[in-house]
């Protein structure tokens, strides 16, 4: 009777196990933001609710990536790395059911990636270029910070400038919009960028019917604000690609 019972736990024992190995599959795209296929990237399927188990997978070509296995009717997190410790922005959704296909019905857009050398972000929508290290430059006021790029040679670039008001509210209203409430400089030293701050960024538009005031972003909150030029806010310098 005793080995009936340990036989019969035996079997339930692979029975569960079975149940938990079950498997589907996952296809979908990654592309930039102009809608053009990304080679080359790696994605992570990461189960949400073992935290531990994931898949990797790497897209081809034409951007599209296959997982010939991930648990079946599961919640999953997708992350597609970009290399240079940059990550695009993720989302969340639940694997089709055993044994079946699921084709993602919508890509993941990668809007902002790491230049190669990883000093660099780029739009991919515009072709503007960031300079990675938010604190490369430092705080100063607007006047020197207007100033600074005609001596900034930087990734072998000499034609620097401060984001007008658009980009760098541009730039916090995506890092703002990731879900889960993070601030926007939270986000970005995640995903793309380093060092940003927790303050106040100049960007090049002054006020217009009142000189003594420029147009600054706040990096906490995403809030824009008119400061007088003669407070020190920290600067991130920007370049139009040709």
């Amino acid at each position: 009777m005793k080995q009936m019972k340990t036989v019969l736990m035996g079997c339930m024992l692979l029975v569960s196990l079975a149940g938990c190995g079950e498997k589907s599959k996952l296809e979908g795209t990654v592309v930039d933001g102009k809608a053009q296929p990304l080679a080359g990237v790696r994605v992570v399927a990461k189960n949400l609710k073992s935290g531990s188990e994931q898949y990797e997978a790497t897209t081809a070509a034409d951007g599209k990536f296959q997982f010939a296995k991930v648990d079946a009717a599961s919640d999953y997190e997708l992350i597609p790395y970009l290399g240079n410790k940059a990550k695009g922005r993720s989302f969340t959704f639940k694997t089709a059911p055993k044994g079946q296909t699921m084709i993602l019905p919508q890509v993941l857009p990668v809007l902002f990636a790491p230049t190669k050398d990883g000093l660099l972000v780029r739009n991919t929508i515009s072709g503007v270029l960031w300079v990675r290290d938010a604190a490369k430059c430092g705080a100063m006021d607007w006047n020197a910070a207007m100033a600074l790029p005609k001596n900034f040679n930087y990734a072998g670039f000499s034609d620097w400038r401060l984001p007008t008001k658009d980009e760098l509210r541009t730039l916090a209203v995506f890092a703002k919009g990731k879900p889960g409430g993070a601030k926007p400089f939270e986000t970005l030293n995640d995903e793309l960028f380093t060092n940003v701050r927790p303050d106040y960024y100049w960007t090049d538009s002054d006020k217009g019917e009142n000189k003594d005031f420029a147009w600054s972003i706040n990096m906490a909150t995403g809030e824009v604000s008119d400061d007088q030029k003669t407070m020190k806010h920290q600067v991130i310098l920007v370049r139009s690609e040709k």
